[in-house]
């Protein structure tokens, strides 16, 4: 399993592709983090949309990206974490494809 980490600030748009691929491109269930650095009201009806998918960590404020991102490792609960911004999107079965890719390093 993995931990996903997605920093986000004023994407809703790319954060709702990235988190469709993402969900849907999953073979096992994940755990996806979502990190409001600011501005969640701009991506609530996103977040909303997926909440049964995902878990919300919300700055409140912004804090910046590294401030995001360490937020998201620290609530992480898998040994292996995947940091990814929110314009990114995932392949299918892209889960197993890294767990078979990593198991070579």
């Amino acid at each position: 399993m993995i931990s996903v980490i997605i920093p986000t600030y004023k994407s809703p748009d790319m954060l709702e592709i990235c988190l469709e691929s993402a969900i849907k491109g999953q073979v096992n269930k994940n755990q996806i983090i979502v990190v409001v650095d600011g501005h969640y009201e701009l991506n609530e009806s996103v977040l909303m949309k997926y909440e049964m998918f995902i878990e919300i960590l919300d700055l409140g404020a912004n804090a910046g990206l590294s401030r995001a991102t360490n937020l998201g490792v620290f609530n992480a609960t898998h040994e292996k974490i995947l940091i990814v911004n929110d314009d990114n999107i995932f392949p299918k079965n892209w889960d197993v494809k890294l767990e078979s890719d990593w198991k070579h390093i």
